[in-house]
C-alpha cells in the first residue's frame, strides 16, 4: 500500500468465490460486521498489508478472488485494486495408522456393476488390450451371388425390442446381468458382455432377410487361476419367415498364452441350438478355463474369444453357406 502524501493508510479486504473462468461469484462474509470484510490496521506507507481471515469463514478445496480498497484517515480510494485469485486447501495428512493384520479383505461381492474398467495393480496409465473395433464377419459369396454375413453389433439404442420374454439370466446369483441391455459392465469378480447381432443373407451385396441375436457372455473369476463363461445365445426378437432354420454352432474357444479353455461337448448346451420361424427359446453353455501365471515378474495378458458357426437355410429351401462368427473378449 502506498500513499502519496506518504500517511499512515488502512485497507478493506472483500473476498468473493470465484468460477470456473476466476470470475467473481458469490460475496464470501469474511468477518461478523454488515459488511462482511476485513479492514487492516494503519500501516506506514510502502508496506505490505496482511490480514487473517477467521477459521470457518472459508470452504476447503475452493477458489477464491479479492480485492482491495485504500484510506488514509480522510480520503478513500476511488477504485477497488484488480483482482486476486486464491484457493483454500484442505491440508492432507499422510500419517497412516497402524495396520491391523487381523482385519479381514474388504469384500468386493457387494460392489454395483460399472462399465468402467480398473487397470491392474502395476499397469502403465492406460488399459491396452482392447478388442480391436466389431467389423462385419462374413462368408463367400456362392454361385448364385449370396452370401450370409454377421454384421456389427447394433448399438444400445437401435438394438430391436423384444416381443416375447426369453430367459434373460445367465446365472441365478447375478441377476443384474441378462439380454435386456446392450452393454459391458463388470464388478471386480463379474464380467457381463450383452450385444445384439444380426444374421444377414445378402444378394450381390443387398441385404435380403435378417434376424437379430443376442450373445451374453458372463465371465466369473474365482480369484484364483481359473475363470468361467456361461454363454447365452437367444433371438432378440422372433426368427422371421425369410429364414427356415438357423443353426449356431460353437466351435472353440480361444485363449491366448497359457490360459486354456476346457472345451465342452456338444451335449452340454441347455437347449438346442437352431432355431426357426417365430423361435424364441434361449440356450446356454458354461465352459471352464483355466491359466498358468506362476512366473514371477511377467505381464500376463489374455483374450478370451468364442469361434461360432452358423449354418443359413432361407425359406427358399436352397442352402445359402456357413459363416464363422467370434465374440471377442
Amino acid at each position: 500500500m502506498t500513499d502519496a502524501d506518504g500517511d499512515k493508510s488502512n485497507l478493506t479486504f472483500e473476498v468473493w468465490t470465484a468460477d470456473a473462468a476466476g470470475k467473481p461469484k458469490t460475496k464470501a462474509k469474511i468477518a461478523d460486521n454488515e459488511y462482511g470484510v476485513i479492514v487492516s490496521p494503519d500501516v506506514a506507507s510502502g508496506s505490505t498489508v496482511t490480514v487473517d481471515v477467521p477459521a470457518g469463514k472459508l470452504s476447503m478445496n475452493t477458489n477464491y478472488v479479492f480485492h482491495t480498497s485504500a484510506y488514509d484517515g480522510s480520503l478513500y480510494e476511488t477504485n477497488w485494486s484488480p483482482w486476486a485469485k486464491f484457493r483454500v486447501e484442505l491440508p492432507v495428512d499422510l500419517t497412516l495408522p497402524t495396520p491391523d493384520y487381523t482385519a479381514p479383505d474388504p469384500s468386493s461381492f457387494d460392489v454395483p456393476p460399472t462399465p468402467h474398467q480398473t487397470k491392474p495393480l502395476g499397469a502403465m496409465a492406460s488399459l491396452k488390450g482392447k478388442s480391436a473395433a466389431a467389423a462385419e464377419q462374413c462368408g463367400p459369396v456362392d454361385d448364385n451371388g449370396r452370401r450370409v454375413c454377421f454384421g456389427t453389433p447394433v448399438p444400445k439404442d437401435k438394438a430391436p425390442k423384444k416381443v416375447a420374454k426369453a430367459t434373460t439370466t445367465a446365472a441365478e446369483n447375478v441377476p443384474w446381468c441378462n439380454t435386456d441391455f446392450t452393454s459391458i459392465l463388470a464388478t471386480r469378480h463379474d464380467e457381463c458382455d450383452v450385444r445384439v447381432v444380426p444374421v444377414v443373407i445378402s444378394m450381390d451385396g443387398v441385404p435380403q432377410a435378417t434376424a437379430y441375436f443376442t450373445f451374453l457372455r458372463l465371465l466369473r473369476l474365482d480369484g484364483q487361476n481359473r475363470f468361467t463363461e456361461h454363454l447365452t445365445i437367444e433371438p432378440a426378437q422372433q426368427i422371421p419367415l425369410d429364414f427356415a432354420e438357423i443353426n449356431l454352432k460353437l466351435t472353440e474357444h480361444l485363449c491366448q498364452g497359457s490360459c486354456n479353455p476346457v472345451e465342452p461337448g456338444p451335449d452340454a448346451w441347455t437347449a438346442k441350438t437352431w432355431w426357426t420361424p417365430g423361435d424364441m427359446h434361449s440356450t446356454s453353455l458354461t465352459t471352464p478355463y483355466r491359466w498358468d501365471a506362476s512366473v514371477a515378474g511377467q505381464k500376463y495378458l489374455y483374450k478370451p474369444d468364442v469361434k461360432i458357426d452358423a449354418d443359413i437355410l432361407p425359406s427358399s429351401g436352397v442352402f445359402v453357406g456357413a459363416q464363422a462368427l467370434v465374440l471377442h473378449g
